[in-house]
């Protein structure tokens, strides 16, 4: 019987480590279907972005380096439609308590519409930044939000 128990428990406590260790399904804001967060050739998962996959969480809110990189990455790549300070311009504001997207508050929903793109002029920048660079991009836009 102590046989059974023990290989019961561990049998449980693999089936839960598999479980945890699972990543979210990210969906596209159009219509929701899967997004395929597939590495790019070259591209670097970082530990970062393997914790993001399976919590939906940025790990990089709040950290100072991260923050600067990503707004190196915004200037260049998001400022010309959000404007400098998140206000908006063609792109709709990052910063008011009304969002286009509702999805904007959280993380994950974040991701979604950066990495997958948006209705209108809102592409997709998975093509563009890492899935590394695109979590440093959320982090800085995070700063700039209304808490």
């Amino acid at each position: 019987m102590r046989v059974v128990c023990v290989l019961a428990s561990a049998v449980i406590l693999a089936c839960a480590a598999s479980v945890s260790a699972q990543e979210l399904t990210f969906r596209s804001i159009i219509d929701k279907s899967p997004l395929d967060v597939t590495p790019k050739p070259g591209e670097v998962v970082t530990d970062a972005v393997n914790a993001f996959r399976r919590t939906g969480q940025n790990p990089y809110t709040g950290k100072a380096d991260a923050v600067a990189q990503g707004k190196k990455l915004y200037i260049e790549y998001c400022e010309s439609c959000h404007m400098s300070d998140g206000s908006g311009r063609m792109g709709p504001s990052l910063i008011e308590d009304y969002h286009v997207y509702e999805e904007i508050k959280t993380d994950a929903g974040l991701f979604e519409i950066v990495f997958g793109g948006g209705f209108g002029a809102m592409q997709p920048f998975s093509k563009r930044l890492s899935q590394d660079e695109i979590l440093k991009v959320m982090a800085y836009v995070r700063t700039l939000m209304k808490p």
